[in-house]
């Protein structure tokens, strides 16, 4: 059984890195091509794996060539895919992202397919109630929300990457253990254009035992019953800032499962994504465990 098992999308990526971005009716020339799994939930799944800590994903995919690769590139990186399932005649979700090398941007062309999402009849209880984390980024909302009251009973940490307010995520959320919202997230669900503020009300409403508020490149914040406390970013040469938030989701959850505590955890998980920004490819730069412990050493933490 895994330590971290999760439900959320998987995705077929296509990734083209340019030197700007194209302007509409014109052809331009990619320097580079990638194609990759991809997904909130699974690239996290990813991170867990690639930094030691077991990892099992449960969801839906076409049977075509797609899904092909998605089973794969899971297995590859050492994702457990038992309750992966296939969907006959449907289509895998696709993506097409377009990396602008100029202003360090990403643009991102998404098709969910066709492939049903796996149900609550669907959802391994046994495989959940063995794990220390269940994982969600909010799709197959059903299915999520039917582990998360499994997890929930059994004592499991429930984990939620809440990079958008999804249709009735308000349904999940007070399920939720360790809620790591975006500040877009935290501003569209609250309707505050204040963040701190924004994460004081979510904190209120929905008492989850760690808020931690992603804000990119200017690194974030925890919210704790007396205030904010800041975790830092780290300053690298950014090559490929797609799936940078999905890692810092898995690296957290590997933190928190090794024994550190909300500060350590994050600034754990910060150096993790932005090492992966330096390589081209979300499930490709996530760094070792080896490799991030000699990149905190070096910035004395």
């Amino acid at each position: 059984m895994a330590d971290v098992i999760g439900i959320g999308a998987a995705v077929y990526d296509t990734l083209m890195l340019t030197a700007s971005f194209p302007i509409e009716d014109t052809k331009i020339r990619a320097t580079q091509t990638l194609i990759q799994g991809g997904g909130p939930c699974t690239t996290a799944l990813n991170a867990c794996a690639k930094l030691g800590v077991s990892a099992a994903y449960i969801g839906s995919v076409g049977d075509d060539h797609a899904g092909d690769f998605i089973a794969e590139d899971l297995r590859r990186w050492g994702v457990d895919t038992t309750y992966l399932y296939r969907k006959p005649g449907c289509i895998s979700f696709h993506s097409f992202v377009i990396l602008n090398q100029s202003a360090s941007t990403r643009t991102c062309v998404a098709n969910a397919g066709t492939a049903p999402q796996p149900q609550p009849c669907e959802v391994p209880a046994d495989a959940i109630r063995a794990a220390k984390v269940l994982h969600l980024d909010g799709n197959s909302l059903d299915a999520a929300v039917c582990a998360a009251r499994i997890a929930k009973a059994a004592g499991v940490k429930v984990s939620l990457d809440a990079g958008s307010p999804y249709p009735g995520i308000e349904t999940l959320l007070p399920f939720v253990d360790w809620l790591i919202p975006s500040e877009e997230f935290v501003r569209q669900i609250t309707g505050q254009n204040d963040t701190e503020r924004g994460a004081k009300m979510l904190w209120a409403e929905y008492h989850p035992q760690s808020l931690i508020v992603t804000q990119g490149a200017h690194g974030g914040f925890i919210r704790t019953d007396d205030g904010v406390v800041r975790y830092p970013a780290f300053p690298v040469e950014v090559i490929d800032t797609c799936g940078a938030g999905d890692v810092f989701h898995g690296a957290y959850i590997v933190g928190r499962v090794r024994g550190m505590d909300e500060l350590k955890a994050s600034t754990f998980a910060s150096a993790v994504s932005a090492l992966k920004c330096t390589g081209f490819g979300a499930r490709e730069s996530t760094p070792t465990l080896l490799k991030v412990s000699q990149f905190l050493k070096a910035r004395g933490f």
